[in-house]
């Protein structure tokens, strides 16, 4: 029996013929620790819902995120998964600032019938009509202070890193729409902690974050894309970021991290058309990435 998939990609089957052990003894250093070594971490991944009261634009529809999440929320509670986390653009702009932030207030209570530990990653139409401060103090991410616009956690062996790329080439953060959204950065401050933080931590790590950091060309890439980059390769540990804004989503590999952009919820009407993944990080440091309603099935190898 092959352990290749159609795409000639190593299978999950395969990955288990070929692993052998490796499930239960991994080794140090780029897989998790002895006393974890068969855990594995699931969570749930949701990006760029547009949540308003809109008219559909662009085939953007933006009043049908609520119930999609709705449904995403259940399926996430059914399976079980450790945690929940949004790629920002979490909801989008209305006639007020006050309209604005009922918006993110209204999606929030959706995304909180969770039962399990829930985080958020900023995107640029988090501030499009609200400052970072308002965004902050609507939504809550699970054991951390209220406030933190970019941090790190752990569960069950792996490293978790959602970083922050609302801010202007000159560092100074979006607020309230004065910001281009063509132009997103990641400033030296948030760049030193995140090479202090991975340099802190012996665990396999996956990094999310809302703008694309696989490129430098195109105006989705946060404009020092390729300093983050560096940071991620020097490490040694990560292993995958997992990314959104760019609607249509994507994937590619550089340096052996995975970049898996996922695909918006608010495009098309429909259940269908509700997209949403599913991940697992196994204990060698490869993930496995279920796709739901159009979003990509991908198995990101750790090797």
């Amino acid at each position: 029996m092959s352990v290749l998939n159609k795409a000639g990609q190593l299978s999950r089957r395969g990955f288990l013929v070929a692993a052998g052990g490796a499930l239960s003894g991994c080794c140090a250093g780029k897989g998790f620790s002895a006393d974890e070594s068969t855990s594995r971490v699931t969570f749930g991944l949701v990006t760029d819902l547009h949540a308003a009261d809109l008219e559909p634009n662009a085939n953007r529809h933006y009043r049908e995120s609520a119930a999609k999440l709705t449904a995403c929320v259940a399926d996430m509670n059914r399976r079980g998964v450790d945690f929940l986390i949004e790629l920002g653009d979490f909801k989008d702009q209305g006639k007020t600032a006050g309209e604005t932030l009922q918006n993110l207030k209204d999606i929030e209570a959706i995304f909180r019938q969770f039962k399990g530990a829930r985080y958020h990653v900023l995107g640029n139409h988090d501030m499009d009509r609200i400052s970072k401060g308002q965004a902050l103090s609507v939504i809550e991410n699970t054991g951390l202070p209220q406030g933190r616009s970019y941090y790190s956690f752990d569960v069950k062996g792996a490293h978790f890193v959602v970083l922050d790329a609302t801010f202007r080439p000159d560092g100074s953060p979006y607020d309230s729409g004065n910001f281009k959204w063509t132009e997103s950065f990641v400033p030296d401050e948030e760049l030193a902690w995140l090479e202090r933080d991975l340099r802190e931590s012996r665990r396999p790590a996956v990094v999310f974050i809302h703008q694309l950091l696989d490129g430098d060309e195109d105006v989705y890439y946060v404009r020092n894309a390729a300093a983050v980059r560096r940071v991620l390769e020097q490490s040694g540990r990560v292993r995958a970021v997992f990314q959104g804004h760019y609607h249509e989503g994507r994937y590619s590999r550089r340096q052996g991290i995975h970049y898996y952009t996922l695909k918006a919820m608010v495009m098309g009407a429909g259940m269908q058309n509700s997209p949403y993944a599913v991940a697992a990080v196994y204990a060698d440091g490869s993930l496995e990435v279920s796709g739901q309603n159009g979003a990509e099935s991908r198995f990101l190898a750790a090797d």
